[in-house]
């Protein structure tokens, strides 16, 4: 049955619903088992703005720095969506430390999203054992791809960690980022 016959008797069989593509609108299908559907034969995807004002967001970022909130920061740093953005006392990734990942862990992360300066660089497991205790996922990327999975895991309501190391700066003296 082809699509122009299907659309006008109102059935099609799954393998053509599938891939039809024909240009009428809210057709229903008739499914061999008594399966009913409307659906719009144009593909498209519908967007919706999700307002994250409350949470901290990153808004920028480059080779020297990250944005948070319009607010620029260019030494390493740890944000969480509902806290603020807090220094994170990491010069390197080869300074890096099993207690660095401690501070992380007793902000009870469900995800840490690890970035790794300029390039994608992969930590050793022993560094985050006590994050692995507690079934903690940690995915190591570069700084900018780390930044932009934050942001979605973030509007997802997770409760991600976003670690970042902005290599060769040294952390302000406090625990808050400035």
């Amino acid at each position: 049955m082809g699509c122009a016959a299907a659309c006008e008797r109102g059935t099609m069989p799954i393998a053509l619903f599938q891939r039809h593509n024909c240009r009428n609108v809210n057709q229903t299908f008739r499914f061999p088992a008594r399966l009913y559907a409307t659906v719009s034969c144009y593909s498209a995807m519908k967007l919706h703005s999700t307002d994250t004002r409350q949470y901290q967001t990153v808004t920028a970022y480059d080779e020297n720095g990250v944005e948070i909130n319009a607010v620029y920061f260019n030494h390493s740093l740890m944000v969480m969506p509902e806290s603020e953005p807090q220094a994170w006392p990491v010069t390197s990734f080869e300074a890096l430390a099993p207690g660095h990942f401690e501070a992380i862990n007793a902000a009870a992360p469900e995800v840490v999203i690890l970035g790794t300066g300029s390039r994608q660089r992969f930590i050793h497991p022993k560094l985050v054992t006590s994050l692995t205790a507690r079934q903690v996922g940690v995915e190591a990327m570069d700084n900018k791809a780390a930044c932009r999975t934050y942001n979605i895991l973030m509007a997802e309501g997770r409760r991600v960690a976003l670690a970042l190391i902005i290599e060769g700066t040294q952390a302000p003296q406090g625990t808050v980022a400035a």
